[in-house]
């Protein structure tokens, strides 16, 4: 009798997974976005997946761009950017859009890292027939238990039209502004029972985007890192996004009738709660981290460098010294660690400062090209209350002076010794890396070297042997 009761109970609960027509009562959602190589918490979004699988109904895994770029294990593998594609292959993505970062390591990287995919990736602005990519879909159907998925994606561009990566990566890739595209692709509605967006184009442009198109049921979104604790509706649209580096995950919620969606919600989900670890994964996850040339020991830091500011300094000094010039500007963006503890510095962290392989390019300038460059790049900005300093400096300090309206419309610099600096006409050695380069058009040219900017920060280091830093060097009047 009590076989027969577990068998009745079975067939209740795998009914009760289906609703009247045979297709699923519940379909679920895992999102990732902007993991940036981030491997340890892996083995956990594996518990995850396989939790929500178990719960009955379908599921879905997706990812919303930036994979690569921010961990030495990935983006200095043999095959840089591999283990993070095996790692996704294992767990089953369905289907992901492009980061502006996964294009970090060039076309002929990507290529291969996207035929080793199990999963197809998307992108509907994104003009790369040409290309050494090919031209990717615009968007992908997937079938769960009679209903068609449709997913549609977007990626950010900047002023210059293009995504924030270096744009030596981007030849013969063109980009529409994402409000463009969308006119073409609401018919694709009808194609399918669910359209959802799949973006890398930050919370902001999300929000724009339901407001343009009512037709998608919810927006996944990427690139801004913004964490969505509570569900955000727009227009009717649900939007989420799970903040970055792995430390959270989306799941989204569709409920159906029929093929009728009747519900749909999103949930935030920490995954250093999830409990156990996947242990196929975690193995994995070891395998692939187990470098042990990464922790060797190239300097040490006197105390803590609390400020993103204090990291740029070591590297701006680095770069300054590789080259034996005078002054040495990186971007903020660049820089990826916020902070550097007391102690060790190891070739871990230096790789976490710098994880894109950038070089060395040489410009000399005199002091009213310095000035172009600082104040153009500081007035690009049409608020002047969201303006602020992008470079940090070695060799010296600046100063930009402004006027009521909160233009920048001077820039003092001073030498190491905090002296003015007033000679116009005199000639200084000038050390940036190739983004900076190749992003910005008063730096186009240039010496280019084939000194990579970690390499020099570890050299550095060595000679050094232990660094300290506390000094604002960039200031705004």
């Amino acid at each position: 009798m009590r076989r027969w009761g577990i068998v009745l109970l079975l067939a209740v609960t795998l009914y009760c997974c289906k609703n009247e027509s045979g297709t699923p009562g519940k379909v679920v959602i895992v999102s990732t976005n902007d993991m940036h190589a981030q491997l340890a918490r892996f083995p956990l979004l594996a518990t995850l997946i396989q939790q929500k699988k178990t719960e009955g109904g379908e599921v879905i895994v997706v990812d919303a761009g930036d994979r690569f770029s921010g961990n030495p294990y990935v983006d200095h593998a043999l095959e840089r950017g591999e283990p993070m594609i095996r790692l996704m292959n294992k767990v089953g993505y369905d289907v992901v859009t492009m980061g502006n970062h996964d294009f970090d390591y060039g076309q002929k990287i990507l290529k291969k890292r996207l035929h080793e995919a199990n999963f197809p990736v998307v992108c509907a602005n994104m003009l790369s027939e040409k290309s050494e990519l090919g031209q990717l879909p615009a968007y992908q159907m997937i079938e769960r238990g009679g209903l068609k998925f449709c997913f549609f994606s977007l990626i950010q561009t900047g002023a210059n039209h293009l995504p924030a990566t270096n744009p030596a990566n981007l030849e013969d890739i063109s980009f529409r502004y994402f409000k463009d595209v969308v006119p073409e692709y609401k018919r694709v509605a009808e194609e399918c029972d669910v359209m959802i967006g799949l973006t890398h184009l930050g919370f902001a442009n999300d929000s724009l985007l339901a407001l343009v198109m009512p037709e998608l049921e919810v927006i996944v979104g990427g690139h801004s890192h913004t964490v969505i604790r509570e569900p955000k509706k727009v227009n009717g649209v649900l939007i989420g996004q799970a903040g970055s580096n792995l430390e959270y995950a989306g799941v989204t919620t569709l409920r159906f009738k029929g093929k009728k969606l009747v519900d749909k919600s999103y949930q935030l989900v920490s995954l250093k709660d999830i409990g156990t670890p996947d242990q196929e994964i975690a193995l994995l996850v070891e395998e692939i981290s187990n470098r042990p040339e990464f922790k060797k020991i190239m300097g040490q830091a006197a105390e803590d460098l609390t400020r993103k500011e204090d990291v740029a300094s070591l590297m701006t000094d680095a770069m300054r010294d590789a080259v034996g010039g005078d002054f040495a500007f990186y971007n903020k963006g660049g820089v990826r660690l916020n902070e550097l503890r007391k102690g060790e510095i190891t070739m871990e962290k230096i790789y976490k400062m710098e994880p894109f392989s950038n070089y060395i390019v040489v410009h000399e300038w005199n002091l009213n090209k310095m000035e172009d460059f600082i104040l153009k790049d500081y007035n690009r900005g049409k608020d002047p209350g969201k303006r602020y300093i992008n470079y940090y400096i070695s060799g010296g300090k600046y100063e930009i002076i402004r006027n009521l309206q909160g233009e920048g419309i001077e820039v003092k610099f001073y030498d190491a010794r905090g002296k003015w600096l007033k000679d116009k006409q005199k000639k200084y050695k000038i050390a940036f890396s190739n983004y900076v380069a190749s992003s910005n058009e008063l730096v186009k040219g240039g010496e280019v070297t084939d000194i990579f900017i970690t390499d020099a920060i570890a050299v550095y280091l060595q000679k050094q042997g232990t660094v300290k830093y506390t000094e604002q060097r960039a200031f705004v009047k």
